[in-house]
């Protein structure tokens, strides 16, 4: 009698173990649903937007800051905006710089000013 006790206890134990896994699993799926059908999944590009990232409005005609104004990864990061800067027009910042006092139109703004790489 003694066994089947613990052979109970030990089926319990291990339904116990699981369920938690199964919930888990099951709260995953569902957010991917829900992220899915409301058009929301994070790094994609779902809506579309000529193949900008995220809410660019894009646009930017004011010149790069000089690069040699700079030293180090910074002169590097302003050489590359004066370089591509049809690439960082299409690219979110994630500074919230298009946000009040900035009113920046992409990535590109950034560094069409001081604070483009610091």
């Amino acid at each position: 009698m003694a066994g089947k006790g613990r052979q109970r206890k030990q089926k319990s134990a291990s339904k116990k173990g699981r369920v938690p896994v199964v919930w888990i699993i099951f709260a995953f799926s569902l957010l991917i649903l829900v992220l899915a059908v409301s058009g929301k999944i994070p790094f994609s590009n779902t809506d579309k937007r000529d193949g900008r990232s995220f809410h660019v409005n894009g646009g930017e005609t004011r010149p790069v800051v000089d690069p040699s104004m700079f030293t180090g990864l910074t002169r590097a990061a302003y050489a590359a905006a004066r370089n591509y800067p049809e690439v960082l027009d299409q690219v979110y910042c994630y500074c919230d710089c298009s946000e009040p006092p900035f009113y920046h139109k992409s990535l590109l703004s950034c560094f069409t000013e001081d604070h483009g790489a610091g």
